[in-house]
């Protein structure tokens, strides 16, 4: 009873929490399989992660370490994924700092948007910010842009449902658009339609009759205003033909009418 009592007890190890040095009481086979890796645990109390090492301290308990999450961020120009505060890209060895110098002045939307993203890489899992990124690349009309962005975070990391939520959110915007806009030229159209067709119609409707009225006094006020303001003066001749001869057909068809 005792052996057992003493061999349960040795297969326990104790260990704390670095961050709020909550104590824990686990089974050793807690521990990796390979007895120089460390094993990740996620404290119940703080909610952080640490590393469990398979090594006693001078107290008695497993030593543990906090987990150092390495964050990352695209290089501006090769979308090369780089520690967040390292300047230079180690893809094609452009300084980070001055190239969005350069773009800030030559682009400022393209430079707008590559802050966006930035922040859409500092929270992947922040909804928000997709969509902040989402409605300023749709007012620039650079859609596709957000698309070959998400595309390539796609290939740094891999396959990753939350990419493709926002991919094909990004579709769903660029058929909204194309609809939205095919609908706006067939409603030109069409009103450019009905306005032609309005005026033919108004035409059909009026006799010969009062076509040579129209074009009578149309040619006599054109041929006074000119006498003012002599705007077309090599045209006179050809104003005052024109005029005549509706002159003349209106008379005609006035007495063709009386008969």
């Amino acid at each position: 009873m005792n052996n057992e009592l003493t061999s349960e007890l040795r297969s326990q190890i104790r260990f704390r929490c670095p961050t709020c040095q909550k104590l824990y009481c686990t089974d050793s086979a807690s521990l990796a399989s390979n007895p120089i890796e460390p094993s990740e645990f996620e404290c119940f109390s703080c909610a952080e992660a640490f590393f469990l090492y398979p090594v006693k301290t001078e107290n008695g308990l497993h030593r543990t370490e906090k987990t150092n999450l390495v964050e990352f961020s695209q290089c501006p120009k090769c979308n090369y994924l780089k520690p967040h505060k390292q300047d230079e890209c180690s893809s094609c060895g452009v300084l980070e700092s001055k190239y969005k110098e350069i773009q800030k002045l030559e682009n400022p939307r393209l430079f707008e948007l590559d802050q966006k993203w930035s922040e859409v890489l500092a929270n992947l899992m922040n909804d928000q910010s997709h969509q902040n990124f989402l409605n300023l690349a749709q007012s620039h009309m650079a859609l596709n842009f957000a698309s070959q962005k998400y595309m390539d975070l796609k290939k740094n990391i891999g396959a990753d449902p939350l990419i493709e939520k926002y991919l094909q959110q990004i579709e769903l915007r660029l058929t909204a658009m194309i609809q939205t806009r095919f609908q706006a030229e067939k409603q030109l159209r069409s009103a450019e339609a009905a306005k032609k067709y309005s005026i033919l119609g108004w035409l059909r409707t009026m006799s010969s009759k009062d076509i040579f009225k129209v074009v009578s006094l149309l040619g006599s006020g054109i041929f006074i205003f000119n006498k003012i303001h002599p705007l077309f003066p090599n045209l006179t001749g050809l104003i005052v033909a024109a005029t005549t001869l509706s002159y003349g057909l209106w008379f005609i068809s006035l007495n063709k009418n009386n008969i």
